[in-house]
């Protein structure tokens, strides 16, 4: 199924098939292991068909048990969520191709929800979305005399799980559909009701968007105009008594779903220009190049975004360089300054990297963003050298950082003198988890031991992500040694045998 050349494609391209709905969406994710990535681009159809077969014995399970991980939110409050495997990933983004047709958007000019649907072919991009539901608030807040916004406590983790079968029937699944999404969603928490929603997939999300469709939908609001992006919500009237009836109901319509609003995001229009008036028109015309950067698809693999995103930054006025390096200066940074800080300073690195270490230490949260920083850094031994004294330094580094600190080695820093030094400290460190580990076995690399690391877990008989990603791993070792490695981890289950297959059939002399 490869083309020799890893696909190209940025949101606005149609997407053909559910293999390029994944591929396009694979960057987005809270953790992006190049294991489901390369099994996608080189046996999509098999990890596809394989979970639908296994679904289709019903007195089997058809999804295994899936990988607790936690991202990182601002304050180190926790993301929890899973990491699917292969086949269950390749399931999820299918099954919602297949019934993206079925995911509308805006019910009415007077109800209007933003993002995660298809339009014209192509999922509307997130980052697009979000800046048209910024500027219909904008609008509105101008239009109106009140306005209330408030969002959904630990929404993603607080969804019942029989509640979206019913949601998929209502919203017209074929019946099979609809059982199958029961039982995907069950089987991969191991029969846990709540909190069985993953979290950080597009097609998740198109799920978790629609279902509060309801609150579109009810007949009773009162409100002339609401807005929705997935669990943000603002409604606006001139009459407050109507706005607060409105907040009243609402509250009464996620309760039904065990759904509560989160008291502390709650905030009146009053409230909202008491922020607003703090902000210096300085900081306000960076946070407005910030939202630009970020929609022109900042983090896309696309030449002429790249050119769009060069061209925001490149026209950064003398006021606004110094005042982000001034904010750069600061002993103790805010976490907006830092991700300011990350989305525009790329042509000014040498700045950033000197405080490399301590955006690390003080926003683990931006992990994700320091990656992303990363390629406009040209001093990669310097920056090895700030990674590696921050994982010898650091008394407690969660998950999500491990992991990405994982991606900028892969990605950066694997010629640097202070690789393999990294390479262990990340393999023993305290917070290692199967799936920071599982990021180093992908490496198709010969040094650094993890050849004979990789064969330890082959070796095993295990189905799990350690085995999985060492079999990715070994694409890039001779043919003959590979698939003989190969050929007795195949045993160790069914999900083993289609992993080594698409592995066994990847020609590296081809494709690399």
């Amino acid at each position: 199924m490869g083309t020799g050349k890893r696909p190209s494609t940025p949101w606005r391209r149609n997407i053909a098939d559910a293999r390029a709905f994944f591929l396009n969406d694979y960057g987005q994710t809270l953790f992006p292991l190049k294991t489901n990535r390369f099994l996608a681009e080189f046996g999509f159809d098999q990890l596809r068909d394989f979970g639908l077969s296994a679904a289709e014995a019903v007195e089997k399970a058809a999804f295994l048990p899936q990988r607790n991980v936690s991202a990182l939110k601002a304050g180190w409050h926790q993301r929890r969520t899973v990491k699917l495997d292969p086949v269950a990933e390749a399931f999820i983004y299918d099954f919602m191709f297949r019934n993206r047709g079925l995911i509308r958007g805006a019910i009415s000019t007077e109800r209007e929800c933003y993002g995660y649907t298809f339009r014209e072919g192509a999922p509307l991009s997130p980052t697009f979305s979000y800046r048209g539901f910024k500027g219909a608030k904008s609008e509105y807040s101008a239009k109106f005399e009140h306005s209330l916004s408030f969002d959904i406590s630990s929404y993603f983790n607080s969804i019942y799980h029989h509640d979206l079968p019913e949601w998929a029937e209502d919203r017209g699944f074929s019946g099979d559909d609809v059982v199958l999404l029961g039982r995907f969603l069950r089987e991969i928490k191991s029969g846990r009701s709540i909190d069985c929603l993953p979290q950080g997939l597009y097609p998740t999300k198109m799920i978790g968007n629609d279902f509060l469709k309801f609150i579109d939908n009810s007949v009773r609001l009162k409100s002339p105009k609401l807005i929705r992006f997935m669990d943000d919500i603002v409604i606006f009237s001139d009459n407050k008594s109507d706005l607060l009836s409105d907040f009243y109901l609402i509250q009464d319509l996620l309760g039904q779903r065990g759904l509560s609003i989160n008291s502390a995001k709650t905030k009146t229009s009053e409230e909202e220009q008491d922020v607003a008036v703090t902000v210096d028109d300085v900081k306000r015309g960076l946070l407005r190049k910030r939202r630009s950067v970020i929609s022109k698809g900042y983090s896309q693999d696309d030449d002429d975004d790249e050119k769009e995103t060069l061209g925001v930054v490149r026209n950064l006025t003398g006021k606004e360089v110094a005042r982000l390096q001034e904010m750069l200066k600061e002993p103790h940074l805010e976490e907006e300054d830092a991700e300011l800080i990350l989305t525009l300073m790329g042509e000014h690195s040498s700045d950033v990297l000197a405080r490399f270490d301590d955006l690390l230490g003080d926003f683990p949260n931006l992990s994700k963003s320091l990656y992303s920083f990363c390629k406009h850094i040209s001093d990669r031994e310097y920056l090895a050298e700030a990674v590696l004294g921050f994982l010898n330094k650091a008394a407690f580094v969660p998950e999500f950082q491990l992991f990405w600190i994982a991606m900028i080695l892969d990605d950066y820093l694997l010629r640097t003198k202070k690789a393999g030094a990294i390479i262990a400290k990340l393999i023993v460190h305290p917070q290692s988890t199967p799936i920071t580990v599982a990021k180093l076995l992908e490496i198709p690399t010969s040094n650094f031991g993890l050849p004979e690391l990789r064969t330890e877990h082959l070796r095993e008989g295990k189905s799990d992500w350690l085995a999985w990603s060492a079999a990715v791993g070994s694409r890039a070792a001779p043919k003959g040694a590979r698939n003989q490695m190969l050929k007795y981890y195949r045993h160790g289950s069914p999900m083993n045998s289609v992993i080594a297959d698409i592995v066994s059939s990847y020609d590296a002399s081809v494709f690399d």
